[in-house]
C-alpha cells in the first residue's frame, strides 16, 4: 500500500486539482440549487442528505476563501457574492465526497499520514507565509516543521476515494494510435467549396404541406429527450453617478497631467489604461470616423490633431483620447482618423451595490407572487425566452459551470422562480416557462424549426447540386477556377489537414474531412456535403506518419489520453452524485443576493 501510495503520488495532487475545476472559481460563480424551503433548523444554512451544514461552519470556510483573495488582490464591491457561492459549491462537494468516503469505509493509516505530508502538502502550507522565501514555497522549510497532520488525516481519504473513481480509466494501444493519427495523418488539399448560404430559396413557394411532409419524413430530428425553456432577467452591475465622480476626477488627474507633459501620454496609457492599446501606449489603428461609438465621435469632433478631449462617459467606463491625425481617404472617400486613448473601468461602490441587491431581492419576492415578467416590467428590468434545451445541451455557461441549476430547471415545477444568481455582469433570475416531455414534438411546437430545417435541407441541396456540376466541368477539362466561378463557389488550398475534421475556411466537418482521406491522391473526390457547405476536392498532397513518430510521442499520448479519461471519470462521477443528492437550501434565510 505504501508503495502504491509513492507511486500515485502524482495522481492524487491531479486529482485534487480536478476537484478545483469541477464547477467553482472565482469571478466565475453563480448557481443556485433548489428553491429556498422556508424557514429550516437554527443555524443550518442547507441539509445535504440530511446531513446539516451549520452557519458557523460555512462561514469557516468562506472566510478562508474570502482571506486567499485579499492575499492576492483587493476585494470588489458586491464579489462578496461570487465567493459565497464558492464556497458554497466547495461545501456541497465535500460533504458527497466525505460522505462516499464513510459509505465505502475508507481510512487514512498514520503512515499513510506522513507519507502524503511529505510529498504532497496541503494548499494552505504551500501559502502559509511561514513557509515562504522569496514569495516562493521553500520544501526544507516544510519539512522542518512538519508537526500538524490534522488536515492531511481529513483528506487523505477523500484523495483516495478520487483513487478509485478515476482507478478504471485505461487507455489501450488503439487508442493511442487513433489520437496520434488524429493529430498526424495530414493531407494538402485543393477544394472548390460551395457554401448553403450562397444558394438561396424561393420562400413563397414553401407552404404548410411542405413542412409537414418534412417533419413526417424526418422524424429524429424532431425526437429526444425532456426539454425545457426559460425566461431570464439580469439585474446588472452598473455604476451609478457617485461612482463615474470619482473615476472622472481620477482621469481628469491624469489629463491635467499629460496638458503639463504633451509627450507623456504612452506613458500614463501604460500606466493607468485597462484596454488593449495600453500595452502600446495608447496607440489605435487608423479607422473611419464613422465607425466610432457616437459619444467618442462627439468628443473627438471638435478638437484638433495634437489635442486632448475631455473625459467621456461610457456606461461602464471613462475615456480620454488625443487626435493624431484626420484626414480624408481619397479611395473610400471617408474621412479617417488615428488617435490615443486611455480607458478603465469604473465599478459600482459599496452604496450602489447595496442597492442593486434590495432591487434584486425584491425583484425576486415579486416574481414568486405574480411571475418574472411581470415583476422584471415593474422593476424596469428586460427579459429574454431561451429555445427549448435539453439536458447537458443548455448552451448557457452558468449551466455548464453548475450542473445544479441545469437540474434545478429539469426537476422544479413549472413557473418556479430561481434564486438570483451572481455572475461577473450581474444577478441572473430565472422562470421556467414550459417543459417538454421525452418522444417527438407535436409539430405545432416544432412548426417553426421543421420549416428552418427544410429551408436548410434545400439550401444544402442546391451546394450539393453545385458541387456535382462544378465536377463534371472539370473532368471535362475547365480549370477548377472557372467551374468555381460559374457555379458560385469559391476555391482554397490549405496543407495542413488532419482527421480532427478541421478544414480551413470551411470549418469543422468531420464527415467531408473523412471524404477527402478516403479520396486517391491526385484525384477530384466525389461531391462531399456537410452540415452547411459542400465541396469537391484533390488531395495534392498525403503526409502519413511514420512508425518512428509514433513510437516517440506515444508515451506523451498516453499520459494526455489519461488524464483526460480520469477527468471525466471524476466530472461524471462528482455530477451524478449531486444529481441523485437530496440537498434542501436555506441559504436565502441568511444571506441577501
Amino acid at each position: 500500500m505504501m508503495q502504491s501510495m509513492r507511486d500515485n503520488m502524482k495522481v492524487i495532487i491531479w486529482v485534487t486539482a480536478v476537484i478545483f475545476l469541477v464547477g467553482f472559481g472565482v469571478l466565475q460563480l453563480g448557481g443556485v440549487l433548489n428553491p429556498p424551503s422556508a424557514g429550516g433548523p437554527a443555524g443550518v444554512i442547507a441539509k445535504i442528505n440530511g446531513e446539516p451544514i451549520r452557519y458557523e461552519e460555512f462561514m469557516g470556510m468562506y472566510q478562508n476563501i474570502l482571506n486567499q483573495v485579499r492575499a492576492s488582490r483587493e476585494l470588489r464591491e458586491g464579489e462578496d457574492s461570487y465567493i459565497r457561492e464558492q464556497a458554497w459549491q466547495q461545501m456541497v462537494q465535500a460533504r458527497l465526497m466525505g460522505q462516499e468516503v464513510r459509505r465505502r469505509g475508507i481510512t487514512a493509516s498514520p503512515e499513510e499520514i506522513k507519507i502524503a505530508i511529505r510529498f504532497a502538502p496541503p494548499e494552505f502550507v504551500v501559502q502559509a507565509p511561514g513557509f515562504q522565501t522569496g514569495g516562493r514555497f521553500d520544501y526544507k522549510k516544510y519539512i522542518a516543521e512538519l508537526e500538524n497532520p490534522n488536515s492531511v488525516a481529513q483528506s487523505l481519504p477523500q484523495q483516495k476515494l478520487q483513487e478509485q473513481i478515476v482507478a478504471a480509466a485505461k487507455v489501450s494501444e488503439a487508442d493511442v494510435r487513433d489520437r496520434f493519427m488524429l493529430l498526424n495523418d495530414k493531407l494538402k488539399v485543393r477544394y472548390v467549396y460551395f457554401l448553403s448560404d450562397s444558394f438561396p430559396v424561393d420562400t413563397t413557394r414553401i407552404g404548410g404541406a411542405d413542412i409537414e411532409t418534412y417533419y413526417r419524413s424526418h422524424p429524429d430530428e424532431f425526437t429526444g429527450p425532456p426539454e425545457v425553456k426559460l425566461q431570464v432577467a439580469i439585474i446588472a452591475r452598473r455604476p451609478k453617478g457617485a461612482d463615474f465622480t470619482a473615476g472622472r476626477e481620477r482621469m481628469l488627474g491624469i489629463r491635467e497631467q499629460i496638458l503639463a507633459q504633451p509627450d507623456s501620454f504612452p506613458k500614463y496609457a501604460r500606466t493607468y489604461s485597462e484596454i488593449n492599446s495600453a500595452a502600446s501606449g495608447g496607440d489605435a489603428p487608423d479607422i473611419p470616423f464613422l465607425n466610432m461609438r457616437p459619444l467618442f465621435q462627439a468628443a473627438i469632433k471638435t478638437i484638433q490633431p495634437g489635442q486632448l478631449t475631455e473625459v467621456v462617459k461610457e456606461e461602464r467606463s471613462v475615456h480620454l483620447f488625443r487626435l493624431d491625425k484626420r484626414w480624408l481617404d481619397p479611395k473610400s472617400n471617408q474621412i479617417m482618423i488615428h488617435y490615443h486613448e486611455i480607458a478603465f473601468r469604473v465599478e459600482p461602490g459599496a452604496e450602489t451595490i447595496r442597492d442593486i441587491r434590495k432591487s434584486v431581492q425584491a425583484m425576486v419576492a415579486d416574481a414568486r407572487k405574480m411571475g418574472l415578467a411581470k415583476a422584471a416590467a415593474r422593476a424596469g428590468v428586460p427579459t429574454s425566452d431561451s429555445p427549448y434545451f435539453r439536458e447537458g445541451n443548455s448552451r448557457n455557461e452558468t449551466f455548464d459551470r453548475f450542473p445544479e441549476m441545469e437540474r434545478w430547471a429539469f426537476t422544479a415545477k413549472v413557473g418556479s422562480i430561481s434564486h438570483p444568481v451572481p455572475t461577473e455582469s450581474g444577478w441572473y433570475v430565472y422562470e421556467i416557462s414550459d417543459r417538454q416531455p421525452a418522444g417527438l414534438r407535436p409539430l405545432s411546437q416544432a412548426r417553426i424549426f421543421a420549416r428552418e430545417r427544410l429551408l436548410h435541407s434545400l439550401q444544402v441541396a442546391g451546394a450539393t447540386d453545385a458541387a456535382t456540376r462544378a465536377r463534371a466541368a472539370i473532368l471535362g477539362g475547365m480549370s477548377d477556377t472557372e467551374a468555381a466561378k460559374r457555379f458560385h463557389g469559391l476555391i482554397a488550398t490549405t496543407g495542413e489537414v488532419t482527421r480532427s475534421g478541421n478544414l480551413g475556411n470551411v470549418g469543422n466537418e468531420p464527415k467531408i474531412v473523412g471524404g477527402l482521406f478516403g479520396t486517391p491522391q491526385g484525384t477530384w473526390s466525389q461531391p462531399l456535403t456537410g452540415f452547411s457547405t459542400a465541396l469537391i476536392g484533390i488531395v495534392e498532397e498525403h503526409a502519413r506518419p511514420t512508425e518512428e513518430a509514433f513510437r516517440k510521442q506515444a508515451m506523451e499520448i498516453r499520459g494526455t489520453l489519461l488524464n483526460e479519461r480520469r477527468q471525466t471519470r471524476f466530472t461524471e462521477w462528482i455530477q451524478a452524485v449531486r444529481k441523485k443528492a437530496k440537498i434542501e437550501d436555506y441559504r436565502e434565510n441568511y444571506f441577501e443576493a
